[in-house]
């Protein structure tokens, strides 16, 4: 299940890489729900921190981000690239409203082979990402919450759970980007 889940994505992440291209478009969002998701639209620059493991000291994160409508409006597209004492990451995140389930979807991976699944909520300019990341076979329960910050930023958090124990990883704020 998992290694047809990974085939999945990969096909899905391919296509998106052939068809979108992260600019801005001048999309028209599908139905209320899916206008939410113009929450995450722009070139963001980002800073913050993260830790590989929940025992482990927190270390300077920084990167840039990219969001723009795919074709047809229901979904936005993300490609991000981020430093840490790590390295250098590259992702690509593709949300969307399910009108069907009602409920938003994350999809995306990166080039380390990380599967992020999530199901998210939006209330009062707060986003609640919930589900598994995933790599070599082990999945990780994930909470992501994005928040609307002053001067049209917003910040992030990331939690990781760890034998039912939650522990911060990442914590990063957006800020727009110079044209």
């Amino acid at each position: 299940e998992c290694r047809q889940m990974r085939q999945l994505m990969v096909v899905v992440v391919g296509v998106m890489l052939g068809l979108a291209q992260p600019q801005a478009q001048q999309v028209k969002p599908q139905g209320p729900e899916g206008s939410q998701l113009g929450f995450y639209l722009g070139k963001w620059t980002e800073e913050g921190q993260s830790r590989q493991t929940p025992s482990a000291a927190f270390g300077k994160l920084t990167g840039e981000e990219t969001w723009a409508w795919f074709s047809g409006g229901s979904s936005v597209v993300c490609r991000e690239t981020t430093q840490d004492k790590a390295g250098e990451t590259d992702s690509i995140y593709i949300l969307s409203y399910d009108a069907g389930k009602k409920v938003y979807t994350m999809y995306g991976t990166d080039n380390y082979g990380v599967i992020y699944a999530l199901t998210g909520t939006y209330e009062k300019d707060v986003w609640r990402w919930t589900g598994d990341t995933r790599k070599d076979g082990v999945s990780t329960p994930t909470r992501y919450t994005f928040r609307a910050a002053g001067s049209g930023s917003h910040t992030m958090d990331v939690e990781t759970s760890t034998r039912g124990a939650w522990s911060r990883s990442t914590s990063l704020t957006y800020k727009r980007a110079s044209r």
